[in-house]
């Protein structure tokens, strides 16, 4: 075989307690044919692709598991920190009926974080057989019991995803690995993400090696007396491996009590510091901004003029820049620094890093860098980890396509791609935003936003500083028909809507409890809160009924017709306080960074909560979601619906 790994066995690994870096091993294996496939689940930019080298774009990276699952003849072995994708459960089932092996070990905090779906997925597992082992040392037998240890580090996550298939066959080329960036949930495929397939048996065995850690020994029962998890793992070998002439550099985090493990974090910084030549670039759902790491990168930027650019997930990119944290001041989107947060379809959730990719195209430079390792103090200090370094020009190319597609989604050049919608089916409203715009609940974890076609209604949001006339009451007349029941949307044609700047645009029927249906897009027009517009394809059939509707209620001067020469007149938002003190407001207010007498401005919100608010965004580092607001004291679902169009998190 051409095999460098069977030339430089004789390499050492020396203490890293005296040096940032080991000197690995290059491991021997025996697989015959071996091969790395990298997928991402959103579009890809290919004109930043190397001949012939486009990216796996768009793919459902649930099946890039299942197909593996679904194929296993011996065993699987799981390691996952959310599982709850009952797709996924049963792949695991079906093997398990054929006579594979299958063992499973995840976080014990994520176990029952959704009640409902959670006793399903390990209750589905149970009735098979299947056992299964988390962080905590709880094991859950087949026969309805649970096995408890009591393990330390509890408080940590099992932060890994891969599997090992086929680990057991007598053929080293039946071995492979899948891992990647993606829990395995409902949204696990929609938030962007990337997995990884390696074809490598010795690769496969070092995995294996990580997964009997957890576990406890190589028995289809788990052993709690015997499972390491977190910093009392022991170093497995983990080193440097060649898939086919591809070199590849496996960790497995955190580090360990006694040091004896490699540090995922001073490799990475060694990589910046004494490696990259033209750019760094990263995918971070987060990036602790005083690490190493982060570090490096910044003082790299300035001082050898390397090109830094970055996405990171909003929900931490607005906690850095509460915080005032490199990664959100001004300097790091000027010079030869680009960091942005991300704008995707809902969650950045990439964990990846790129190093000399971005120019030329025809040179044999670039580092892929990924896993599950977040670049934060707490995946290398605390949580199970796992994270690979490509030293391969193509798959650095291919992770770069998919960068490159971010960043222009940031900047505004893409769009995130749409959701799928049917057309048939009754979906949940999420929340009304104002009477142009309301969110439907795609599914757990997924809203997108819908706006009446053919149907212009005046805005809160229409300015900085001000809002349209009669916005108000066209949000209230919207919120109450909507909140609490079930809408369906077509298109022009009747069929799927289409989507348009972050948006579906349809004819919208409500459905009450009782099952009473009415159309949204008429009663607007017939109660006075919106005109008709032109924008869209348009059924010509809705074109005549809506303008026969806005002509009806003009003429009978309802709703913003009372009073037709402000109709499209921005208006101030509002202005809260005493003559001598008086705040100016812009709605919707940032509950992230609005101060106290702006917390005011929101109907039902005194001082008390005010200071309420104020204090558990302090104590949490901000509020990620809207509705987290219902969990501070005294705010409850009456006064969350009055405020909801009126706030915001970004």
């Amino acid at each position: 075989m051409r095999k460098l790994s069977l030339l430089l066995c004789s390499l050492f690994i020396s203490s890293f307690a005296l040096t940032p870096v080991s000197i690995f091993a290059v491991q021997p294996d025996t697989s015959s044919v071996e091969w790395v496939k990298v997928y991402f689940n959103m579009p890809i930019d290919s004109t930043v692709a190397k001949e012939g080298n486009y990216a796996n774009a768009e793919a459902d990276l649930l099946q890039t598991l299942i197909k593996k699952i679904d194929k296993a003849d011996r065993s699987v072995d799981l390691a996952i920190y959310n599982l709850e994708n009952h797709k996924v459960g049963e792949a695991l089932v079906r093997a398990k009926e054929r006579g594979v092996r299958v063992r499973v070990a995840t976080d014990h905090n994520n176990r029952f974080r959704n009640q409902e779906r959670g006793e399903a997925m390990w209750n589905m597992l149970r009735d098979a057989g299947i056992y299964s082992i988390d962080d905590a040392g709880d094991v859950f037998n087949p026969d309805g019991t649970t096995t408890s240890h009591q393990l330390v580090g509890a408080s940590y996550d099992m932060h890994h995803k891969f599997a090992v298939i086929d680990i057991l066959s007598d053929d080293p080329d039946d071995y492979y690995v899948w891992t990647g960036s993606m829990n395995l949930t409902y949204t696990g495929p929609i938030n962007s993400n990337n997995t990884i397939v390696i074809k490598d048996s010795g690769i496969a065995k070092a995995y294996h090696r990580e997964f009997n850690q957890l576990w406890g020994g190589d028995g289809v029962v788990p052993d709690p007396t015997r499972a390491r998890f977190h910093k009392d793992k022991r170093y497995v070998g983990e080193s440097v491996f060649y898939v086919d002439t591809t070199k590849v550099e496996l960790y497995f985090g955190p580090i360990n009590r006694d040091g004896s493990k490699p540090s995922i974090g001073a490799r990475l910084d060694d990589l910046i510091r004494n490696t990259a030549q033209q750019d760094v670039n990263f995918l971070a759902f987060a990036i602790t901004p005083d690490i190493p790491l982060s570090q490096s990168m910044w003082e790299r930027s300035f001082t050898d003029g390397i090109f830094v650019q970055g996405l990171i997930d909003p929900r931490f990119y607005a906690r850095y820049r509460n915080t005032g944290a490199i990664w959100a001041t001004p300097e790091a989107q000027s010079g030869n620094r680009n960091i942005r947060p991300a704008r995707e379809l809902r969650t950045l959730h990439h964990k990846t890093m790129l190093i000399d990719v971005t120019q030329p195209f025809d040179n044999d430079l670039g580092i892929a860098i990924a896993g599950s390792y977040n670049f934060s103090r707490n995946a290398e200090q605390n949580n199970d980890e796992n994270l690979l370094i490509f030293h391969n020009h193509k798959i650095a190319n291919q992770y770069y396509q998919d960068f490159s597609a971010s960043m222009k989604r940031a900047t505004g050049e893409m769009e995130p791609p749409v959701p799928p919608i049917d057309e048939g089916k009754w979906y949940e409203v999420a929340r009304v935003h104002d009477g142009s715009r309301f969110e439907i609940r795609l599914i757990r974890g997924l809203d997108y936003a819908v706006r009446p076609l053919g149907v212009q209604v005046p805005r809160i949001y229409a300015g900085a500083d001000s809002s349209e006339y009669h916005a108000g009451e066209a949000a209230e007349f919207l919120s109450d028909m909507l909140t609490g029941n079930e809408v369906r949307i077509t298109g022009f044609d009747g069929g799927e809507p289409e989507a348009r700047y972050g948006a579906y645009r349809g004819y919208i029927q409500v459905r009450d409890d009782d099952g009473n249906i009415k159309d949204v897009n008429r009663e607007l027009l017939r109660s006075g809160f919106g005109e008709w517009t032109q924008f869209y394809r348009q059924h010509r059939d809705s074109v005549a009924a809506f303008q026969r509707y806005a002509s009806a209620a003009r003429d009978s001067r309802i709703g913003m017709w009372e009073n037709p020469e402000r109709v499209g007149e921005r208006v101030p938002r509002i202005e809260l306080g005493e003559d001598e003190n008086s705040v100016a407001v812009s709605f919707p207010i940032n509950i992230n960074t609005a101060d106290k007498e702006v917390l005011q401005a929101l109907t039902g919100i005194g001082p008390a909560f005010a200071e309420r608010i104020i204090n558990y965004r302090v104590e949490r580092g901000g509020f990620n979601d809207i509705h987290e607001l219902e969990e501070v004291r005294g705010i409850g679902p009456a006064t969350m619906e009055r405020i909801r169009p009126y706030i915001t998190v970004e």
